[in-house]
């Protein structure tokens, strides 16, 4: 089963680094017309209905060093764009120049505006071209401030009115992205207020959405499992990290004006960050601790390369993100294997947290293509259109909300098996403590017997004093030998040597004394001494574990102490243990 999933997991990671590394080949649409003929940038507005939103026609010049100017722009070698308007973004050190015309054939001037689908973009400035010479019309982005941007809403956009009956060329300069593409759109006032109201809803709701779930696990959840908790409200307070400044809260809320260049490592930071934390609770909800060795090892390099493709999407957000991109969508999937073996082993909670590992996959595998590979956008009427057509922040947010759905039942799922274990724990506890209180009660009649048999021996004692003067030998050699023994019980190494060294007799003596005194050899009588001493100790509740009681009495083995013990007084050390802390 491990092997299969292995190597499952295996081929879906090749699979998927194939698609990264041709699909990008394949272009998202047609090239319209071509340099010469100028029509790869005309938009020629109209009023039908279905015309609410349209890709930019547009040609685009990407340059290199970020250096050509507004003076030099127009000389430059402009190549033509696809008919989708999906540009291939710039690196932070490039310049994305876009060049195109609106033409208004209409009697009446007409209101557009230029928007972008992506969410960041450090600066966007829109000129026009008259008299030859570039005229700076506005400016936007998140490097901007509020004062100097064209549109403050959720998404970039430029307010555009084309004037009655004529052609206006217009210059993109475009600055500072995160997603692999930049898709320009021309679309009415009304859609894209339309379209950033739905946006900045979805982005609203999933950061409320969000709170909710980590407050809820900070109250809820820690009841359970410290670790737990810790782990699944620092994978929320990511989510919300990084919803937070990737939808850009920071700049409309507070105005501050960060750069991709310092956002980009942020982002990708939380996103590991919050992959391992998914990671790891996961692992302790499916009880990945106790499962077969193998298992344990692929939890263990899990993490280990999370970790390692983290840190280095973080130092070059631009070149080493592949690993990120692919793991964010992998882990899922290893978990999900994982939680089906679990399903087989009949742990009650593996159920939901298959199928939350499976919709957070499905969600996050629409996501992560999307993000990659966007898919060309036609006319549109409805802004709905357009966020179904480009379903990232949907699907993102779809997949936060069924993963954690299905984990509160999880959860719950878990606590009423907890609920179950711990009354089954409190029956057993009842039948210890009654089956202690019989065992106590046996040992006062066996003391009470013992008693009556010492009070006979001193009067027999009495009666016979030549006896009690040979017994008294005896047992003044017997004590002498005990606190021979006591007197070293933490030294390993004192034997029936050592003993008869002390008590100045020869072996061979020291057998035939201890013989007649109490019947045992001499090494039976002193491991006879150390186990009493051992069960004296616990009476006392000077040590908590077996191991130190063991090491206390002199013994090098915990586990020859326990079987001796077992066999002189019919239980373990670890059950007397717990028998006296309980009575205590």
């Amino acid at each position: 089963m491990i092997k299969t999933c292995v190597l499952a997991c295996a081929l879906l990671v090749l699979s998927l680094g194939m698609t990264l590394l041709g699909a990008r080949a394949h272009a998202q649409g047609a090239v319209c017309g071509d340099a010469d003929d100028g029509l790869a940038r005309i938009n020629t507005l109209t009023s039908e209905a279905q015309d609410q939103m349209r890709p930019l026609m547009a040609e685009y010049f990407l340059d290199q060093t970020g250096t050509v100017g507004t003076d030099d722009i127009t000389a430059q070698v402009f190549q033509p764009g696809l008919c989708s308007g999906i540009f291939d973004a710039p690196t932070p050190s490039q310049t994305l120049w876009l060049r195109f015309v609106i033409s208004n054939p209409h009697a009446l001037d007409e209101h557009r505006v230029l928007g972008f689908v992506e969410y960041i973009l450090d600066e966007v400035v829109l000129f026009e071209l008259h008299d030859g010479k570039l005229r700076e019309r506005a400016r936007n982005g998140r490097t901007q401030p509020s004062p100097a941007k064209a549109d403050t809403a959720i998404k970039v956009g430029f307010p555009i009115i084309a004037k009655a009956g004529q052609d206006m060329e217009f210059y993109l300069r475009i600055r500072g992205t995160f997603a692999p593409t930049v898709t320009a759109m021309i679309m009415s006032p009304g859609f894209f207020d339309d379209w950033t109201t739905l946006e900045f809803s979805m982005s609203g709701l999933t950061l409320a959405y969000l709170s909710v779930i980590a407050l809820v696990s900070l109250i809820v959840f820690r009841h359970i499992a410290v670790r737990f908790y810790k782990y699944y409200t620092l994978y929320m307070l990511c989510l919300f990290i990084f919803t937070f400044l990737y939808d850009g809260w920071l700049s409309k809320l507070f105005d501050v004006t960060l750069p991709v260049t310092l956002a980009a490592p942020v982002f990708l930071f939380f996103t590991g960050l919050g992959n391992f934390a998914n990671v790891q609770y996961c692992r302790i909800l499916l009880n990945a601790d106790a499962a077969p060795r193998a298992w344990q090892v692929s939890f263990k390099c899990l993490s280990a390369v999370v970790i390692l493709v983290t840190g280095l999407a973080v130092l070059d957000p631009w070149r080493l993100t592949i690993g990120l991109h692919l793991i964010y969508f992998v882990s899922p999937m290893i978990l999900l294997a994982f939680a089906i073996q679990q399903i087989r082993a009949g742990l009650p909670q593996a159920w939901p947290v298959s199928a939350s590992l499976l919709a957070l996959s499905v969600g996050l595998f629409v996501a992560f293509y999307s993000f990659l590979f966007p898919a060309g956008i036609p006319q549109a009427s409805f802004a709905y259109e357009l966020i179904v057509l480009r379903p990232l922040a949907l699907s993102y947010s779809l997949a936060i909300m069924g993963e954690t759905l299905f984990m509160m039942l999880a959860i719950s799922t878990m606590v009423r098996a907890m609920r179950t274990e711990r009354q089954a724990a409190v029956v057993e506890l009842a039948a210890l403590e009654h089956q202690f209180e019989t065992i106590k009660k046996e040992q006062n009649e066996v003391q009470e017997v013992t008693s009556a048999r010492l009070e006979a021996l001193e009067t027999a004692l009495a009666n016979d004093p030549n006896n009690r003067q040979h017994l008294s030998v005896k047992q003044q050699f017997l004590e002498r030998a005990t606190e021979s023994v006591l007197d070293n019980i933490s030294d390993q190494d004192f034997g029936v040597m050592e003993l008869a060294s002390e008590l100045a007799v020869s072996h061979k003596t020291l057998g035939r004394r201890l013989k007649e005194a109490n019947g045992h050899s001499p090494a039976s009588f002193i491991r006879s001494v150390r186990l009493s001493f051992a069960r004296n100790l616990i009476l006392l509740h000077r040590y908590k574990t077996v191991s130190e009681v063991s090491a206390a009495a002199g013994f090098a083995s915990v586990s020859h102490f326990s079987k001796l013990y077992r066999e002189e007084f019919g239980e373990t050390p670890g059950k007397s243990i717990s028998l006296f802390r309980s009575i205590q």
